[in-house]
């Protein structure tokens, strides 16, 4: 999709040129959030950008003011702090040294800044407000209800309990001034004062291990309460304190108890005076409401009868209710929400509703997404519509319920029978792309429906694009899976009866999200519920909070405390969690050096490299051995990468002492893995990972790293085929593993591929997000999500850093070092981020031999750039030498790159590449970027009075029924759009594929399109159709007479006796060469041929040269592994028995021409098929050229990424003298390439190897 994060990127960069003033000030943050109400910082830090226009703009200096009122501040009066002008360059993270804060103390703040570009004015006022702080600041006391009632079920496995509703009334007599609520509801809360909702929150608060931490949330309501009577009302659901499954697994999962309320309003009148109304025994409840059950695995009942008009304003009657009780507190500690809270983050129409029985339909939402289904309706009085949620569908027809394992997702709203009523669950979610409706009185319309999508409320902070379809799918996909899985606490998945925060999931997760999402403070907090799930011997356990008792003891999961502190400090600049669980992260890893370390090894391991591609599709995970990576190596490789995080811990915090003694462990460590597990040049049983960790962890001796990174590529691409071989652990290191050592083709070969296993084969299979398998579509569904993010390693770390080059080199991106991967195959990518410093922009471009980069970098920031080029002379920068611009810092040349220093400002740097094989290219290009069939093969082109055209078929996929001939026309230098102009509808109950396009203009005559239909080679039938305006409109097809395919994949030639000879094939017993000619443009045929036995060589898809004088040569596809030749001296007539050419062929389509020049040219795969296998890669794509058709000369490589495929050419020379070349890419799209054949320099082929 052109993804909504797309246009985040151009809004973003139009920023300094919408600056009011040369220098100005945004985004001002509090404890990085905006405007936040009830913090419990006594210090908070105060953050802020800088707009400016102009290049290499530093803050040189600072003025900070706080007040206690927007008047007092505006007036220059800074009654609680003003930090007077201070000469420094920070601008993020300033702590408050005002006067001490205490509860509910109102803050106003603004700043100004002084720069190498001039002083800003002020800023705008922002403000924060102080919570709680103090116990005896609240006076509420904790009230419900701790029982059920006689229609809930309450402690059955399955649990059901009705939403208790609270109501308080209270009159105001005098005007308010300020009127704020401080409320906590576990599980989870809605809050109404006198009927309006307060805020637009869901799912409120954020979720904790209540016995150690209940959080609170601060909401300014002065506008919702008015003189007189007020009434103040709460709904409370179950969530996670009276948890999903009751009476179940006590040993294994965590229950709470009853929800219950603590709620105080405070109010301050106008003169002065202070009011509080509380939580106590005063309250009413009742739990007979509307709202039936709510399970957050089993879905929401809501009953619209039980309705009670009025219940949370004046005038209702409350006589029925019960008084609420007072309620022992939860055992955890208050604490203010300092993490943002979850909303409807988007809205999203179904993509399709059908009836598949009568009265059920099933709606496909287009996007497997997290979130509930708002549903409108109007029916009788007691009729029930259930809805059903599932991620798939079985046979198309059915919800896939079984990787939900006892989850009932199901929601089921019975109707009043009223007016049209409209209603969404309060406090489940699901996890879906399917729902079934049933019970739905009349015919169900898609604008009934609208799905809501639930995470938390966190700034997107990225956008990333490619030239390439499959990245882009699979970081949409990943996209779609983080925001789904944040619920207060990262989760591991959004449907089945799970849904927990395992730590291992985000290890590296945490930091690849941080470029799509501005997740600091969502992690902040939830190295807080680490830290109270740490046992006091210290223990850390896999799921935190501990709502389910996992505390296996391993170095992979729990050690995911430290990667997210460190992760917090270096996309943020966040010190304070390394502050804060230091000591917590030293207990841990003591526990662990006591427990489990033996002679320098740790050997304590739980879920070895978890989820490595099984060999089977049908496997859950592996068992073959050789695929496993020992944990002994895993748990010590980890002991040994944390034992020096904490010595850059220990040195941050001038703990110089540990610093040293953990320093000094480490070499230990690393002494006795390498004895251990080093053996000669590689590590382990030598697999990916069991070499990946050592080597990204810096344990390898300087001698072996070469030997023991080949191990890593020898597996990846011989015995993996280029796949992914790694599970959880390694992928965690993968990408960046393999680009840091010199190999990022091969990462992107893994990452782009679409065979099994990798991220492109979930897209190239439907999905919409991230899989828990890398064999999800056929995998067991004991454990077997299709929204799951572990499986992303560091790949969105890759793109952001290696293949967009955005990357911090030091803390919060201060200063960045930019250095993009630029990979066969991938010509372009944009991306974007907002730094805690602004927006960093990358826009680079490959265009023949050329190299483009945009680059936007923030105020009080520098960074190091790489720019690709051969030598510093052939760089310019806004197109002039880079050497005439003096805001740019040349360094030095570091290989194939110039390294620049630059300052802040927008840049647009060009060089010269000088790749190899590229010369003659003038243009190169897709014909079309995007298009509604997925796949698209066996491009044509030819050459009409109008201009170029070029034919596919295209579809789902080949042999579909779905696939049709389209085509598209060049006007004015650009193609239109495809558009389909042959199917294979046979009848109204048939529809078979369409195959092998190919267009020839009879000169001076009409356009003919030729084409296959058929369900498989076998049974092709020929067609033809034709048009007399350049393919704007074509003619009914008409069949060819029977036997008769017509040209078979490459394009007819008329020879000098006016015949236009067809070159055909066919597959059936053996592969056969045949040629089907006309005098008379088609209207009748002759057949010449088959010319071989299919035995010999097995042949098809001949291409035609002309030697002149009646000689013709054809170049074959063949089973033999070379091109094969055949020669005729009669124009055609009689043919010389097939041989091999000098060229190797991969058993895939090539084409050739005949330039006017009298030399040759073939466009080939230049493979030979490995013995053994019935066809080589279909990559690289090169032209060949000889002067006699024997032999020949490399010329060019079209495409030579390792990603697959690049076949099917057919090539032309216009008549302007140039050469164009069509061909599949990748079978997502059509590429056009324009060659001037002068401009050719080539080298002999000698024994079929490319010079």
């Amino acid at each position: 999709m052109r993804f909504s994060l797309y246009i985040l990127f151009f809004l973003g960069w139009m920023q300094c040129l919408q600056a009011a003033a040369p220098v100005s000030l945004s985004h001002l943050r509090c404890e990085m959030l905006l405007n936040p109400e009830g913090i419990d910082v006594s210090r908070p830090r105060l953050s802020w950008e800088i707009i400016a226009n102009g290049r290499n703009v530093l803050q040189q200096a600072y003025e900070v003011q706080v007040a206690s009122t927007q008047e007092k501040l505006l007036a220059g009066q800074a009654d609680l702090w003003n930090s007077g002008k201070v000469a420094a360059g920070a601008s993020i993270h300033i702590p408050y040294q005002g006067k001490v804060l205490p509860s509910r103390q109102r803050c106003y703040w603004r700043v100004r800044v002084w720069t190498t570009a001039g002083a800003s004015a002020w800023s705008d006022v922002n403000k924060w407000s102080m919570g709680l702080l103090r116990s005896s600041d609240w006076k509420a006391r904790w009230i419900g209800i701790d029982t059920s009632f006689a229609w809930d079920s309450a402690h059955a496995k399955f649990s059901r309990l009705s939403a208790r509703y609270y109501r308080k009334s209270f009159n105001i007599a005098q005007p308010v001034k300020h009127a704020t609520v401080y409320i906590a509801g576990p599980g989870l809360y809605e809050l109404y004062v006198n009927g309006q909702r307060t805020g637009s929150a869901v799912l409120s608060q954020s979720p904790t291990d209540y016995r150690k931490s209940v959080r609170y949330n601060t909401y300014d309501v002065t506008t919702a309460v008015q003189q007189g009577e007020n009434v103040i009302g709460a709904v409370l659901g179950n969530g996670r304190y009276f948890t999903m499954r009751q009476q179940y697994k006590p040993h294994k999962i965590n229950t709470f108890g009853y929800p219950r309320l603590l709620l105080q309003l405070e109010l301050e009148y106008a003169d002065g005076k202070r009011e509080t109304v509380i939580s106590d025994g005063s309250w009413k409840l009742t739990a007979d409401g509307p709202i039936r059950s709510n399970n957050e695995y089993d879905g929401e009942d809501y009953d619209a009868n039980k309705e009670m008009p009025g219940w949370n304003n004046r005038s209702f009657k409350d006589n029925s209710w019960l008084h609420a009780a007072v309620v022992p507190a939860p055992q955890g500690i208050l604490s203010a929400q300092m993490n943002e809270p979850m909303r409807i983050v988007k809205r999203l129409t179904p993509l399709s509703v059908k009836e598949k029985a009568p009265g059920v339909y099933i709606v496909d939402m287009g996007q497997n997404m997290v979130g509930w289904l708002q549903i409108k309706v109007k029916g009788k009085k007691g009729q029930q519509v259930t809805l059903r949620f599932a991620e798939t569908l079985k046979n198309d027809t059915a919800l896939y319920v079984d990787n939900l394992r006892d989850a009932k997702a199901t929601d089921t709203y019975t109707l009043n029978g009223k007016e049209e009523e409209t209603w969404s669950p309060s406090f489940v979610y699901h996890g879906f792309r399917y729902a079934e409706i049933s019970g739905y009185p009349g015919k169900l319309e898609k604008a009934a429906l609208e799905g809501q999508v639930i995470s938390d409320d966190l700034a997107n902070t990225g956008a990333f694009e490619t030239s390439d379809p499959t990245i882009n799918s699979i970081y949409k996909n990943a996209y779609w899976g983080i925001l789904g899985n944040y619920k207060g606490m990262p989760v591991d998945c959004p449907q089945r009866n799970e849904r927990m925060p395992w730590l291992g999931d985000r290890t590296t997760g945490a930091y690849g999200e941080s470029f799509l999402f501005d997740n600091a403070k969502l992690y902040a907090k939830w190295l807080d519920d680490i830290e109270q799930a740490q046992t006091a011997a210290g223990a850390i356990p896999d799921v935190a909070p501990a709502y389910w008792n996992y505390y296996s003891d391993n170095m992979t999961w729990p050690g995911t405390y430290l990667m997210i502190a460190e992760m917090l400090y270096h996309q943020y600049g966040d010190l304070q969690p390394i502050v804060k669980h230091y000591a917590s992260m030293k207990r841990w890893m003591e526990y662990m050096k006591t427990k489990y370390l033996v002679d320098g090894i740790m050997t304590k391991d739980k879920y070895g490299d978890w989820c490595v591609p099984p060999e089977s599709k049908q496997l859950i995970h592996s068992k073959d051995s050789s695929r496993m990576t020992e944990g002994a190596l895993l748990s010590t490789a980890y002991y040994y990468r944390y034992l020096t995080m904490m010595s850059r811990f220990a040195t941050l915090l001038h703990e110089q002492k540990d610093a040293a003694a953990f320093s000094a462990t480490a070499d230990t460590i690393k002494a006795a893995f390498n004895q251990r597990f080093f053996h000669t040049n590689y590590y382990g049983n030598n697999t990916v990972t069991a070499n990946l960790l050592p080597l990204s962890f810096d344990m390898v001796p300087a001698a072996a790293r070469k030997q023991v990174f080949a191990h890593i590529v020898d597996s990846t691409m011989l015995k993996y085929g280029g796949h992914i071989s790694t599970g959880v652990v390694g992928t965690q290191w993968l990408m960046r593993g393999l680009t840091a050592q010199g190999r990022p083709d091969v990462a992107y070969l893994i990452a782009a591929d679409r065979d099994y296993p990798g991220w492109g084969y979930m897209v190239a299979n439907g999905a919409t997000t991230i899989w828990e398998l890398w064999n999800g579509n056929t995998a067991n569904p004991a454990m077997n999500s299709h929204n799951h993010v572990m499986l992303l390693g560091d790949l969105l770390i890759w793109l952001y850093e290696d293949l967009a080059g955005i990357k911090s080199d030091g803390p919060a991106f201060r200063q960045l070092e930019m250095k993009p991967s630029l990979v066969p195959g991938m010509d372009a990518v944009r991306a974007s981020f907002h730094s805690m410093y602004g927006m960093v922009r990358s826009s680079w471009r490959k265009e023949v031999n050329t190299f483009t980069w945009k680059l936007t970098i923030p105020v009080n920031t520098v960074a190091t750039i790489y720019v690709p080029a051969p030598a510093v002379s052939h760089v310019q920068e806004g197109g002039r030498p880079v050497s005439a611009n003096k805001d740019i810092t040349f360094l030095r040349m570091e290989g194939d790159k110039a390294v620049f220093k630059i300052g802040s400002g927008d840049y647009e740097f060009t060089s010269d590449l000088q790749l190899p094989w590229k010369k003659g290219i003038i243009e190169d290009e897709y014909i079309f970027m995007d298009a509604p069939f997925p796949e698209s093969h066996a491009a044509t082109i030819a050459e009409t009075p109008d201009g170029l055209i070029a034919a596919w078929f295209g579809g789902t996929k080949e042999r579909n029924p779905d696939v049709g001939i389209w085509v598209s026309r060049q006007e004015g230098g650009k193609w239109t759009t495809p558009v389909e102009v042959a199917n294979g509808i046979m009848s109204d109950t048939l529809r078979v594929a369409c195959w092998n396009p190919v267009l020839y203009q009879v000169p001076g005559g009409e356009l003919q399109l030729y084409y296959k239909t058929g369900t498989r080679v076998a049974t092709w039938v020929g067609w033809m159709s034709t048009s007399h305006d350049g393919g704007r409109s074509w003619s009914a097809a008409k069949a060819l007479p029977e036997g008769f395919l017509g040209p078979v994949k490459n394009k007819p030639v008329l020879l000098d006796n006016g015949t236009l000879l067809c070159p055909s094939s066919t597959e059936g017993s053996g592969w056969k060469v045949h040629f089907e000619a006309t005098t008379d443009n088609g209207k009748t045929w002759k057949k010449i041929g088959p010319i071989n036995d299919g035995k010999t060589f097995n042949a098809i898809q001949p291409s035609i040269l002309k030697h002149g004088k009646g000689k013709l040569q054809i170049l074959c596809r063949s089973k033999e592994g070379a091109v094969v030749q055949s020669w005729s001296e009669d124009n055609g007539l009689t043919w010389s028995p097939l041989t091999a050419a000098e060229l190797p062929n991969n058993n895939s389509g090539t084409d050739a021409v005949t330039l006017r020049d009298g030399r040759q040219l073939i466009v080939y795969n230049h493979v030979k098929t490995p013995k053994g296998k019935s066809k080589g890669a279909r990559t690289p794509l090169n032209i060949a050229i000889s002067d006699d058709g024997i032999h020949w000369s490399a010329a060019l490589i079209l495409e030579d990424s390792p990603v697959s495929q690049y076949s099917y050419p057919s090539v032309i020379q216009t008549a302007d003298g140039y050469i164009h070349v069509v061909y599949t890419w990748r079978r997502q799209r059509i590429r056009h390439v324009k060659i001037d054949p002068r401009m050719l320099e080539t080298k002999p082929v000698k024994n079929e190897q490319w010079p």
